[in-house]
């Protein structure tokens, strides 16, 4: 099985915008059979935020949905992550939401 840091969608979805690489402790295989070590956590675009139900969710809720549209992975492999790796990811992704927190102009 072949190691990568990065799998090809989440090298290819990294165009815009802050991108904060993210350590996995708990590295995730993938579908394709590679080991993801490294998230690119990035602000999510418009277009990616018309899937994602901000309403009513529970934060982990909103972290995965997020993360599931701007890394490009699978609901399946998002739900693989170590939930230790969501709590720390929320850090990081969460306030990506907050207005006034910088975007591309």
């Amino acid at each position: 099985m072949e190691t990568t840091n990065n799998n090809a969608a989440n090298i290819v979805r990294q165009q815009t915008g802050q991108v904060v690489p993210f350590e996995l402790s708990y590295p995730v295989t993938l579908k394709d059979g590679t080991t993801l070590q490294v998230l690119h956590l990035r602000r999510p675009l418009g277009r990616e935020m018309r899937n994602i139900e901000v309403t009513g969710r529970k934060p982990y809720d909103l972290t995965l949905q997020i993360i599931e549209a701007t890394c490009g992975l699978t609901r399946t492999e998002v739900d693989s992550i170590d939930g230790g790796d969501v709590t720390a990811m929320m850090e990081v992704v969460l306030p990506f939401l907050e207005n006034g927190t910088g975007g591309k102009r």
